[in-house]
């Protein structure tokens, strides 16, 4: 009221109430947000940025759903596919490739059963691959699951629609008549968690994948169509947020008239018809002699269409019901809120100590590769379809990344989070997560070209928040500054919190790479007879290797100090690699993350088949938990690769000073290293089901 100089009527509070929440806002991230390195990216400040390739634009974005999945699992994660997709189509790019990232606590079944269905169901029925991702788990999950999902979308760079209106134009609404499901859901994905969530189960949209499908073709006839302008998605705060957006971002004013809005339901309040969240719906900015080719696309695809309002010149936003104008407010005070600058809080302490717990090397094994975590992930990738459109090239679980066909080569994606690693230390945890999408591209012959970030956090007014927000995106920031890798776009999700539990600050990296030449893609399968070479960090007892999984697995503890991160060594290694996949000298490549050494190892192993026979320990190690931080400790600039020619392979690391070591050969059937003998079939058996049995048992 202050800075409208008059008092709100009940209108105007829905709309500042949306507008100013933190999802629509961003009142506690923006500032921080703006450090992020941008350079290189293109159109960040739109629905989705991306990266130039050629002639195209590769458009995308991270988006969380966490809430509404929290409640509601099946629609959550649906509508969560469902708004990302809106967001790269609203630029003309046609969605490629989805992946999803996904954290639960292991016992909710319920939730992992309903998030896993709801992204299958809709993904599938909308004919776009979800070509990989991650699952994480973990007791801080409880509850609060985290579902982040990425969209992948191409369009010509001369191709792209803008989201900024400008005067004397028509607003029309595209999709499925505006309905009550999903009013007031910004609001309630920027507070915490009620103990009963029955409630708040009105929040949640309802998807129509089939309608999306319609949708999309729909859409990119009518972007192409001459004198259409501008385009947004109803997405959070629903036709709100996409109309106001369209016309601040444009300098202009916007009226809409909501009697002529097509409803699903009968005498639906002015408010309610603003935030609804009704699902498959675009608003587009149009001149009037685009209009009628505009109506004969709708009525080809069997889409409700309607002319809603108009822009003019000014800065107000206009509603107007039954004749009436029920608000007239600057768009200024609508669109830009008061943002606050998260204060610098002292350095929370930590459990500096290093976990020296032993365990016999045998059950550690064991526990290691049947922690759902750590175990095999297709229970989940195979639900999905990730062969639909017949542009993927590599399958989930073969390599660090997925590789899809584009018109000028190949690009590879990614999805990763380091969770417990945030939580130890924000800046280098934020880092190593970084890092993780870069070693899973360049290990799969792609160079890095940009990424996305979705980060989950806690209450903003909480001091750890604060400490950990500010410090993950200083973290990020200079990471991507040495790799002269973009942010492109983003989201961030508060209040991840419940009960006077919080989640861990949970930083998720989307990664794009690019490949121009089919034969540099490489997988993380090895072939008999390969040499097996460890490229980077040396296996050292005087390595940090805190917040490993093997900690929490075995021991139940986070704690000890994350190891550092040289960057140098890491663009030198990035180097080496890619130019040994393009000279045939690297025949399979792994990055060396959870699990360590010899869970790399066994991962590639259990794809390929085959065993091994060489020495992964130095000299002299007696003590079981210095095998343990040896062979399972997580620490930074590591691959293991593969080759056919030692002599070449040896060759080219001495000359060009890689630090490197050759680890054995794949032979036989068994895992054979420094007196230790594991069957693999058994092994690989409980790495496949763990997950699947964990399941059946709730």
């Amino acid at each position: 009221e202050k800075r409208l100089k008059r008092k709100m009527n009940e209108l105007e509070r829905h709309i500042f109430s949306a507008m100013w929440s933190e999802h629509c806002g961003y009142l506690h991230s923006k500032l921080q947000l703006n450090k992020l390195n941008f350079k290189g990216a293109l159109f960040h400040q739109e629905n989705a940025g991306g990266v130039k390739i050629g002639n195209l634009g590769v458009f995308f974005k991270t988006e969380s759903h966490n809430h509404p999945c929290a409640v509601e699992p099946y629609q959550g994660a649906a509508t969560g596919i469902g708004g990302i997709i809106r967001d790269i189509l609203a630029l003309n790019a046609r969605p490629i490739a989805l992946l999803n990232s996904l954290k639960f606590c292991a016992e909710q079944k319920h939730l992992i059963d309903g998030v896993t269905r709801g992204i299958s169901d809709y993904g599938n029925s909308c004919g776009i691959a979800n070509v990989g991702g991650e699952v994480i788990f973990d007791e801080c999950y409880r509850d609060l699951p985290l579902v982040n999902v990425m969209a992948v979308g191409v369009v010509p760079v001369d191709k792209v629609k803008l989201s900024s209106a400008k005067e004397n134009l028509e607003i029309v609404i595209l999709g499925s008549a505006t309905g009550l499901d999903g009013v007031g859901g910004a609001a309630f994905a920027s507070k915490k968690l009620k103990k009963d969530t029955k409630e708040e189960k009105i929040h949640v949209q309802i998807g129509d994948p089939f309608a999306k499908k319609k949708l999309i073709e729909a859409c990119i006839e009518i972007l192409n169509v001459d004198g259409v302008i501008a385009c947004q998605d109803c997405g959070a705060a629903g036709l709100l947020s996409s109309t106001s957006e369209m016309a601040y971002k444009g300098g202009c004013s916007i009226e809409l008239d909501l009697d002529k809005i097509h409803l699903a339901t009968e005498n639906m309040s002015a408010a309610q018809i603003l935030l609804s969240e009704t699902q498959e719906r675009m608003v587009f900015a149009v001149e009037k002699n685009a209009l009628d080719k505009i109506f004969e696309i709708a009525q080809k695809f069997e889409l409700d269409i309607s002319c809603i309002g108009k822009t003019f010149l000014g800065n107000n936003y206009i509603i107007k019901k039954r004749g009436e104008i029920l608000s007239s407010t600057p768009l200024d005070v609508i669109c830009e809120p008061y943002f606050y600058n998260l204060e610098p809080v002292v350095e929370p302490k930590i459990n500096a100590c290093e976990c020296r717990e032993n365990m016999k090397l045998e059950c550690a094994l064991k526990k290691l590769v049947s922690c759902k975590e750590f175990a095999s992930k297709k229970w989940f990738f195979e639900q999905w379809d990730y062969a639909v459109g017949g542009r993927t090239y590599m399958q989930p679980d073969i390599s660090g990344a997925a590789a899809v066909k584009i018109e000028n080569g190949f690009i590879g994606l990614c999805m990763d989070s380091k969770p417990r690693f945030v939580e130890l230390n924000p800046y280098l945890g934020a880092k190593s997560t970084f890092l993780e999408s870069c070693r899973n591209l360049i290990s799969s012959g792609f160079e890095p070209m940009g990424f996305t970030n979705c980060l989950n956090f806690a209450s903003p007014k909480n001091d750890y928040t604060k400490y950990s927000f500010v410090r993950s995106i200083e973290g990020l920031c200079d990471i991507s500054k040495d790799f002269s890798v973009p942010v492109v776009s983003g989201n961030v999700s508060f209040y991840n919190e419940k009960d006077n539990r919080r989640i861990y600050p949970t930083v998720t990296i989307g990664m794009l790479g690019y490949c121009e030449n089919e034969q540099n893609l490489t997988s993380a399968i090895f072939q008999k007879d390969e040499e097996v070479f460890l490229l980077g960090k040396k296996i050292t007892l005087e390595s940090n290797v805190g917040a490993s999984l093997y900690q929490s697995v075995l021991f139940n503890c986070l704690c000890g100090k994350l190891d550092q991160i040289d960057v140098d060594l890491e663009l030198k290694l990035k180097n080496a690699i890619l130019d040994m996949i393009n000279k045939k000298i690297i025949s399979g490549a792994s990055d060396v993350s959870k699990g360590g050494i010899l869970g790399a190892l066994l991962e590639v192993l259990f794809r390929s088949d085959i065993g091994f026979c060489g020495s992964l320990l130095p000299k002299n190690i007696l003590e079981d938990w210095q095998k343990l931080k040896l062979l399972f400790g997580e620490i930074e600039g590591r691959y293991i690769v593969s080759c056919v020619d030692f002599e070449k392979m040896k060759n080219y690391l001495v000359k060009n000073n890689i630090p490197h070591c050759h680890l054995g050969k794949c032979v036989g059937d068994k895992i054979e290293f420094d007196g230790y003998s594991f069957n693999l079939d058994e092994l690989r058996k409980d790495y496949n089901n763990s997950i699947k049995n964990a399941l059946e048992q709730f």
